[in-house]
């Protein structure tokens, strides 16, 4: 459950040659999320993504 007044934003690699977007994931926390992507995408053997590479959006949640 996220505390208040937190945002959560969803995350989606955005394809720069097709323009698809694909979804990466939720966080409170782009910056972080980033990091430890690009840490796994280098132990893989893969070159860092850089936040452009990205599209951030506001998730608004709603308790009933």
């Amino acid at each position: 459950m996220t505390q208040d007044k937190e945002t959560l934003y969803v995350i989606h690699y955005v394809d720069q040659e097709e323009g698809q977007r694909y979804f990466e994931g939720i966080t409170n926390n782009f910056d972080a999320w980033l990091k430890r992507h690009n840490e796994i995408r280098v132990e893989e053997g893969s070159s860092e993504e850089d936040a452009d590479c990205f599209e951030t959006n506001i998730v608004e949640i709603v308790y009933f």
